[in-house]
């Protein structure tokens, strides 16, 4: 960045997070120009040119409505503007300040000053019982080590998260030669262990977690991107489908082998593998009970702890960002080195480029060979293979069909995400709410209403408040410097919208519209949480809405739902892309049939998210695990030894 950037960028941070109050440091007390550069340094190369343009738009932006750029204005009027175009700005200048608001928070809650204003010291890391060994040894395959030419095999698999790596293990252990190809670089304990959030995000999630829709509204939409998938990176929450969505899906769209009665060995198979369990009480988090509390007082009937895979956890709070325990029994701790052990081979930085076909048969993929850090081209690999699993994720998968020739009218339709967004509650009681499991706890009373609630408590670094406590400047610095005294929730809800994936020349694009009943049921989600939250004894509810960002009273809770709230106007994320190349029982209502099987081609298929003909109502991740199993069973049988 230039001299000019930074002293926007230095503006921009100073109104956001301003000196005094409660916590009287301010971002401008930090070392800003070195923060940045290390944020920058963790950034593909050129990032540092497109935040110096988009610092200039910031800039830029008051002249429509002060006549004069950010710069020019006093002190006093950077604060009013910027308060005034979080709350009723366009979109265009709501995500601005949204995005300015979380990298300042960001910037901010790094430096130890500000930890330890609002208690954070990070003590779940060290309550550790006993030393935990370095994760197992995969011996992945990875650039440069990773030779350019062409290699054989039963099987190609192309992904290795909560699908690629199932189908994996299970043809391996029946003796099938399995390849497995993952664009991202392998995991170990030792990544997690004392580094820095911020860094883990920027190597272990796609786009540096910042990969997001584009609609009414702009929703973030995080993907993982490693040995391991999504897994690596994820809270880990395994909920069955429920049986009446199996139902549907059997009885109404004519599916095979997806009835409750169908899929239950394979859910049994793999709940016994991963080792899922129910959060005990002594690794709950205080903002966890403090959900149940609401539950208990309000009469709720179903509501519990929530069912993960782990050994021996110890609640470190951070499972989104990598576990340092090696507890929570991702697929690069369980089925993938269960592959490896059956002799199948992980090629890590490796990226599927086009499936190869021979007529209407897959006979391989074509993938390119990446450099580590700066991810550039170093090499091709062609891998033969009798039979073809894409397990690349419902935004990759459709896309590497999409460039390798196929076409279907449904390719890419049918986006599903859970939109959802976060709920805060401010109470008397300190809660220290990132201290235990993340996301440990639910409620689903309202489940015909397709709304789910999960306490779910990232650390406050990787900056949850901004996107949760409303303001901005002093005002929101004032709830920061409460954050000790907060406990959050996040609302899934399952979407009847719907978007696609838009095929361009530079790779996918998640175009999705919320509409207005979802967002109409999104303000119900938030209803509920805040009568729960009133029930546990909350003193105030902050929500997402404008105008209603900062509730007080049990009294105005119904207002949440008085009135109409547009889709443009939510602050919203997601986490469970879905549904792009959906099963249908006939070749024109699916991409794919029962088995996973891509319709009009022989031996490509299909094993993960976007297999599903629509959301589950619950966090997917078990759903794909067992159709993923259920493809591979069928595998078995047809692949030719």
């Amino acid at each position: 960045m230039t001299l000019k950037d930074e002293a926007i960028l230095r503006a921009l941070a100073s109104a956001l997070f301003p000196r005094g109050g409660t916590l009287p440091l301010g971002v401008e007390d930090l070392a800003l120009g070195a923060i940045t550069e290390r944020l920058l340094s963790q950034f593909p190369p050129g990032m540092a040119r497109q935040m110096g343009r988009f610092l200039r738009v910031c800039n830029l932006l008051p002249l429509f409505q002060k006549g004069r750029t950010f710069m020019s204005l006093s002190e006093a009027e950077r604060a009013e503007y910027l308060s005034r175009a979080a709350q009723e700005g366009g979109t265009l200048s709501k995500n601005i300040v949204m995005a300015l608001n979380l990298l300042c928070e960001s910037m901010f809650l790094s430096d130890p000053r500000a930890q330890a204003g609002i208690g954070y010291d990070g003590a779940p890391m060290k309550a550790r019982t006993r030393e935990f060994p370095e994760s197992p040894d995969l011996h992945c395959q990875v650039s440069p080590d990773l030779q350019p030419g062409d290699v054989e095999c039963d099987v190609c698999v192309v992904g290795s998260g909560a699908g690629g790596a199932i189908v994996a293990r299970e043809l391996a252990e029946v003796g099938h030669k399995v390849i497995v190809l993952e664009e991202g670089g392998p995991a170990r304990r030792s990544d997690f262990d004392g580094t820095d959030l911020l860094e883990r995000v920027g190597r272990f999630y796609r786009g540096h977690g910042f990969t997001a829709t584009f609609g009414s509204p702009v929703i973030l939409l995080p993907m993982g991107c490693a040995v391991g998938g999504t897994t690596v990176v994820n809270s880990g929450t395994c909920f069955r489908t429920p049986e009446a969505v199996l139902h549907e899906w059997a009885e109404e769209r004519g599916l095979q082998g997806v009835g409750p009665e169908d899929l239950a060995r394979c859910f049994d198979r793999v709940e016994a593998e991963l080792h899922v369990e129910p959060v005990g009480d002594e690794i709950m988090s205080r903002n966890g009970r403090v959900l149940r509390r609401g539950a208990e007082a309000l009469g709720v009937k179903d509501h519990g702890p929530i069912r993960r895979p782990t050994r021996d956890c110890h609640g470190s709070g951070v499972c989104a960002f990598g576990c340092p325990t090696d507890a929570k029994q991702a697929m690069h701790l369980s089925y993938l080195p269960a592959a490896v052990r059956h002799g199948a081979a992980i090629f890590a930085r490796c990226r599927a480029k086009r499936v190869l076909f021979e007529g209407n048969q897959a006979v391989g993929v074509e993938a390119d060979i990446l450099a580590p850090a700066s991810k550039r081209v170093v090499g091709r690999l062609g891998v033969r293979a009798k039979s073809v699993v894409l397990a690349a994720g419902a935004i990759y998968t459709p896309f590497l069909l999409h460039k390798s020739g196929y076409h279907h009218a449904l390719l890419g339709r049918g986006l599903k995400i859970h939109p959802g967004c976060g709920v805060a509650a401010m109470f008397d009681e300190e809660i220290y709410g990132w201290k235990g499991v993340m996301q440990c706890y639910y409620v689903h009373d309202l489940e015909e209403k397709g709304i789910l609630l999960e306490a779910t408590f990232p650390p406050p670094i990787v900056t949850y408040s901004a996107g949760t406590l409303p303001f901005v400047g002093i005002e929101h610095k004032e709830l920061v410097a409460r954050y000790r005294q907060m406990a959050t929730l996040g609302v899934i809800l399952s979407d009847r919208s719907e978007g696609r994936v838009a095929f361009t020349p530079w790779g996918p694009l998640m175009l999705y519209g919320m509409t207005a009943e979802d967002a109409k049921r999104m303000q119900e989600a938030i209803e509920w949480s805040a009568r729960l939250y009133f029930a546990a004894g909350a003193k105030r509810v902050f929500t997402i809405l404008p105008g209603l960002e900062d509730v007080r009273s049990p009294s105005d809770v119904p207002k949440i739902t008085a009135g109409r709230v547009k889709p443009s106007q939510l602050k919203l994320s997601a986490y469970h892309p879905m549904g792009t190349c959906r099963m249908g029982a006939h070749p024109e209502e699916g991409v794919t049939d029962s088995a996973g099987r891509v319709w009009g081609v022989e031996n490509l298929f299909v094993a993960d998210a976007s297999l599903l003909p629509d959301t589950p109502h619950v966090n997917p991740q078990i759903t794909i695990m067992a159709l993923a199993t259920k493809v591979a069973f069928h595998l078995r049988e047809v692949v030719r030894s």
